[in-house]
């Protein structure tokens, strides 16, 4: 499927929140346990996670939840609405749900000619969402210490986002977003076409997960926001220390906003390096280096320029600004 591309808001008028939003987190990892290849969970944990779902409910689920198509009520994908609650809650919520209307919801998505994956929600709504149900309280009990110990996580991406509301660089916080979105110049590339081609005002909502490292997830067709959903920078963490012991939080500003390789390579660029010297400093491959760099120019806080056979990068004034402004710099 060829992907879409959505063009934001100016910067000064983008509305940005982030919602601590457990259900993004229990889907993503319930999608995850019938993708392959996983998306960076823990082999450990994703097979502790098979035993612990009922085998007979995972069954009248799975062809839902192995389809490639982007396709999901909000619902069944356990966001309702964008709001943060009790991870508890997850489970409530999805039994709350009406069957027979979640049924016409998909219906009408298809015109009225779901495709086979959907005949168990379509012949038998309340049974398919009873089994469901029980899928989702088995992967919710399952990632609850998880997400007890991502708190430190979750609050620091919290204010990682607060800072880049407040210093103006939404557009460099945007750029630090992994797959399956890429912010280039005012516009997000996405991996899917949902036929919505701008905000029209939405604010975005930003949904850190606590599942696999390279999951991700977006919802362009909302009237009430535009979300992105990403893991929480961090996350490799929580696959060290004792069990039970909480991820540590940074204190460093520029790298709430940015990231740790990003906010290094902007401090390096008062000292106008080459691009092989900033690979040799912070021990990064080309092509790696490259990627973060691109992202920054996207920014518009980083400016590349051929000298000879190298590649001299600098800071731009924007760039400078938000390095004085984060780490307390003194103007010279």
């Amino acid at each position: 499927m060829t992907g879409g591309m959505l063009r934001l808001d100016p910067v000064e008028r983008l509305a940005v929140q982030v919602t601590l939003h457990p259900g993004g987190t229990v889907f993503s990892v319930l999608k995850d346990l019938f993708r392959a290849p996983p998306e960076r969970v823990p082999a450990r944990w994703r097979r502790a996670l098979r035993m612990a779902v009922p085998t007979r409910a995972l069954d009248a689920v799975r062809p839902v939840l192995a389809q490639r198509d982007c396709f999901m009520p909000d619902g069944l994908a356990l966001i309702p609405d964008l709001t943060a609650f009790d991870l508890a809650e997850v489970g409530a919520r999805l039994r709350a749900l009406d069957p027979h209307r979640t049924a016409a919801e998909v219906s009408a998505y298809f015109e009225g000619a779901p495709p086979p994956a959907w005949r168990g929600l379509m012949d038998d709504p309340r049974g398919f969402l009873a089994a469901y149900a029980l899928v989702v309280d088995a992967v919710t009990d399952a990632v609850a210490p998880r997400w007890r110990k991502a708190g430190p996580l979750l609050s620091r991406e919290t204010e990682r986002v607060g800072a880049a509301v407040v210093t103006g660089t939404v557009d460099a916080l945007l750029g630090t977003l992994p797959a399956p979105v890429r912010y280039e110049e005012g516009r997000m590339r996405l991996t899917h076409s949902c036929g919505v081609e701008s905000m029209a005002g939405r604010p975005l909502v930003l949904m850190p997960l606590v599942a696999g490292f390279t999951s991700g997830m977006y919802g362009v067709d909302r009237d009430d926001a535009v979300w992105f959903a990403y893991p929480v920078p961090g996350l490799g963490h929580l696959e060290s220390g004792e069990p039970g012991e909480a991820a540590p939080a940074e204190a460093d500003p520029l790298g709430l906003v940015l990231g740790p390789v990003r906010s290094q390579i902007l401090r390096r660029l008062l000292l106008r390096p080459t691009l092989g010297r900033l690979s040799r400093e912070l021990s990064l491959s080309p092509s790696t280096l490259t990627y973060h760099c691109d992202q920054l120019a996207a920014a518009g806080l980083l400016h590349r320029e051929r000298r000879g056979r190298h590649v001299v990068v600098t800071a731009t004034p924007r760039g400078t600004a938000l390095t004085r402004l984060l780490t307390d710099i003194p103007d010279r």
